[in-house]
């Protein structure tokens, strides 16, 4: 979003003019969360109609691949030396796929690695943690390359509705 320049916000008089703005802010802001509400039920009911609309039709996909898994597999010698058959609407064959299982633990397994050099196989993500900064003096910050920054930033609290009858 563009930041506005400070002529083109509307100008406010007093006290009175800045509640009733903030009055127009949480208008704004509740129309805007009840369109963002009914956009999700929308969107949840057309993930539903379509998860129901297409169930069947993948089940029968699934179910054609199986027998053409079947069929190619008793006729394996039709294939000759080559791993895959071309046909006229596609291609049908076996693919070599490789995987790693870990037989024991994650923590057993990573230790087993570290020990025996293989730490480049160990996923190891590192960043500061600025929460446990925060509760450092500021002159151990600078020993270690970071400096706190402290500044005013404006906010504007809109005062709850409560609904009309309570």
């Amino acid at each position: 979003m563009a930041k506005r320049k400070k002529s083109d916000l509307p100008s406010l008089s007093d006290w009175r003019a800045v509640d009733r703005t903030i009055r127009i802010i949480a208008d704004e802001e509740a129309c805007a969360a009840r369109w963002k509400a009914e956009a999700e039920e929308k969107i949840r009911r057309i993930r539903e109609d379509t998860a129901a609309c297409t169930a069947e039709v993948l089940t029968t996909a699934q179910n054609l691949r199986d027998a053409i898994e079947a069929f190619a597999g008793a006729h394996e010698g039709d294939f000759g030396k080559a791993r895959s058959k071309a046909l006229p609407h596609g291609r049908v064959g076996w693919r070599t796929v490789a995987s790693v299982r870990l037989l024991r633990s994650s923590e057993f397994v990573v230790a087993a690695l570290e020990s025996a050099g293989l730490s480049d196989a160990v996923i190891v993500r590192k960043s500061p943690n600025k929460d446990v900064l925060a509760a450092y003096p500021d002159e151990t910050l600078r020993e270690v390359g970071c400096r706190r920054k402290s500044e005013d930033k404006f906010y504007i609290e809109p005062a709850e509705e409560t609904p009309a009858g309570a």
